[in-house]
């Protein structure tokens, strides 16, 4: 082999050395590389795990808060209706006493809102057809000074009546005196019927 020959050579093995080391390092970099990839991409995932949790927990807690609050509301619904049927009660008690003892509830309610001049007593149609002229009789016996009549007129209500003295009305209907009645009674209602709670 000449002098060039084993100087081109040289060269040649030199260079495929070269070659060959950056093939290597070139490799050991894409390895590393690799591997930094590869820890950063698993923090992530682990961090994206870790916030889609937090988010999972989160929106679980609030579906249980609107359920609970629903609950809650539905079960205040359901203490006023327990409590409206209460006082529905009280009024049908009322005006399914019996005769006598009804009538008597009724001028009970009427005499102290009796004036001087002439009162007039409204009643349901029902009452007005039935009891309305016994009311009177009974008016007129506890309180003869007091003239009474039986209206014309009727009110919608399940019971009691309205007295009216000239522009005055004085509304003692089942229905009026039941709602102011309720607002001091309601706390004790609901006591009663809910106490075990």
């Amino acid at each position: 082999m000449s002098g060039i020959d084993r100087i081109t050579a040289k060269i040649l093995d030199q260079a495929k050395l070269q070659a060959e080391n950056r093939v290597d390092y070139a490799r050991e970099t894409a390895k590393k590389a690799e591997a930094g990839l590869k820890k950063r991409f698993n923090r992530t995932m682990e961090a994206e795990r870790i916030k889609a949790a937090e988010e999972g927990d989160e929106a679980a807690k609030r579906v249980i808060a609107n359920v609970m609050l629903e609950g809650r509301k539905k079960k205040l619904a359901a203490r006023q209706d327990a409590v409206n049927l209460v006082f529905e009660k009280v009024i049908t008690e009322m005006t399914g006493l019996p005769e006598k003892d009804y009538i008597e509830f009724l001028a009970g309610l009427a005499l102290p809102v009796l004036k001087k001049g002439e009162n007039e007593l409204i009643l349901n149609n029902r009452d007005k057809n039935t009891i309305g002229m016994k009311l009177l009789k009974m008016l007129k016996a506890k309180s003869p000074d007091m003239m009474v009549v039986v209206s014309d007129e009727s009110v919608l209500s399940a019971g009691g009546l309205v007295v009216k003295n000239g522009n005055i009305q004085t509304n003692l209907t089942m229905e009026s005196i039941i709602r102011l009645e309720r607002e001091k009674l309601e706390t004790d209602v609901v006591g009663l019927i809910f106490e075990s709670e």
